[in-house]
């Protein structure tokens, strides 16, 4: 069997199909990173609109978090289209306040606000797509749910006694509470949510998924907090000791 393999993986048809493959993904990623410097662009130029029109960041946040409320109705009376564009207008006035926050400054209360509706909103389309077919999503959603506030209760948290620590590796607990770093990052997030919308029949895997990410997001949180919080400290006091003693 593994004389077959490597016989396979020399095989110069096999090797140029790999090649291939390797080619197409560099291709992709390097137009989704084109199509995010593009989209980036159009929302720093609205932004700085905005800016100069003397809207504020904080008004944009509100409006896009009442916006995206409406998502809930839609999808409890499964009209997806509506709730999709609700929701992608609330992402917009996301992007949106961000960008208006570069030049008018950020303000503590700025940032709270924003991540406090964007976690609103959140569960608020997870309690709209139970709501639209309860037999079929209700426990898929509870699930999810759960993963949501595991992964939300430990970043705030950590969040809480990073402050207090003034400690450089505080979180940006502004991202969504699914952001995972490469696994799960806030456009999977968006992206997840508009395949939901446009195959609402997907949600119960897609939640159990989205749930099981949560769950390690949580965890590496709290592994993350031992080490900064307990390890890290130990480590250095220790240091600092041996500095002393070799000093003496």
């Amino acid at each position: 069997m593994l004389d077959k393999i490597k016989s396979m993986a020399d095989n110069e048809k096999f090797k140029a199909a790999g090649a291939k493959i390797k080619n197409i993904f560099q291709f992709g990623r390097e137009l989704c990173k084109n199509a995010y410097k593009y989209i980036y662009s159009i929302f720093d130029s609205g932004g700085k609109a905005l800016y100069e029109m003397g809207i504020s960041a904080n008004t944009v946040t509100v409006a896009g978090f009442i916006i995206g409320l409406l998502a809930i109705n839609f999808l409890a009376m499964n009209m997806f289209g509506y709730a999709l564009l609700c929701i992608l207008i609330n992402r917009a006035c996301d992007a949106l306040d961000g960008a208006i926050a570069k030049y008018a400054g950020k303000t503590d209360f700025g940032v709270f606000l924003d991540a406090a509706l964007d976690y609103m909103f959140y569960a608020g389309v997870i309690f709209g797509f139970a709501l639209a077919n309860p037999p079929q999503n209700a426990v898929a959603a509870v699930f999810l749910m759960f993963g949501f506030i595991a992964a939300a209760a430990s970043l705030l948290s950590y969040a809480i006694i990073a402050y207090k620590n003034n400690a450089p590796q505080q979180p940006e607990i502004g991202t969504s509470p699914f952001y995972l770093g490469g696994i799960a990052q806030g456009s999977e997030t968006l992206a997840a949510l508009i395949i939901l919308c446009i195959v609402p029949n997907l949600f119960m895997p897609i939640a159990i998924i989205l749930g099981c990410l949560s769950l390690v997001k949580a965890f590496s949180v709290i592994v993350t907090a031992y080490y900064n919080f307990v390890i890290a400290p130990r480590k250095k006091s220790q240091a600092g000791a041996d500095n002393v003693s070799s000093a003496s």
